[in-house]
């Protein structure tokens, strides 16, 4: 199924995303081991819808990916160093980017005065515009506006499963994490194997 070059650079990508996230959430952790444990709001009384709209958005994003690009779906369920060595990857990036994304970035413009419809807005665009890495992995610039489109609408979900949690940002770590472990290992080695026909 996959050629070994491209499994090689898959798995270069996911120890260099590893690296980052990790050193992230050491910057996180450093000055106050609790308050961030804080921010992800363990411990809090999370709504059962919150945890519904993040199973929601969850199992619908990656059924969308999964149907929409099928190059990635072999990956689903194989068992292999690639897929293990995305496991950290998958749990360090959900935590790390709904850490910043929902809670950091939607509080921060909620402290501002603005509605939730703005705090979606902005957060969905930044995170979309984070996950152009793809195109720069792939090299083929056809898959901007796809990228930026399909991760724009998983920003505006995970904000509105944010905000149906009362703003405890647990519940879309764990969608984010799920999605991340069904999708992100096909999706990267997609991108290699793109990277290796340009």
């Amino acid at each position: 199924m996959a050629t070994d070059n491209t499994r090689k650079q898959t798995m270069i990508y996911v120890t260099c995303i590893n690296v980052m996230f990790f050193i992230a959430l050491i910057v996180f952790l450093i000055p106050e081991p609790s308050s961030f444990l804080d921010l992800l709001g363990l411990g809090e009384r999370i709504p059962v819808f919150g945890w519904v709209t993040a199973i929601l958005v969850a199992a619908v994003y990656s059924a969308y990916t999964l149907w929409i690009i099928p190059d990635i779906r072999p990956f689903v369920f194989e068992l292999s160093k690639l897929k293990i060595w995305a496991i950290p990857l998958a749990v360090l990036s959900g935590i790390i980017e709904e850490v910043f994304f929902r809670k950091i970035i939607m509080d921060a413009i909620q402290g501002l005065g603005y509605g939730v419809l703005l705090q979606t807005l902005i957060s969905a665009t930044i995170f979309a515009a984070a996950h152009l890495i793809w195109v720069l992995f792939s090299r083929d610039w056809r898959f901007i506006l796809p990228v930026l489109i399909s991760t724009f609408v998983l920003g505006v979900l995970l904000s509105l499963a944010y905000v149906a949690s009362d703003r405890v940002v647990l519940p879309v770590i764990v969608a984010h994490i799920v999605i991340n472990l069904i999708i992100e290992p096909g999706l990267l080695y997609n991108s290699a194997k793109e990277a290796n026909k340009t």
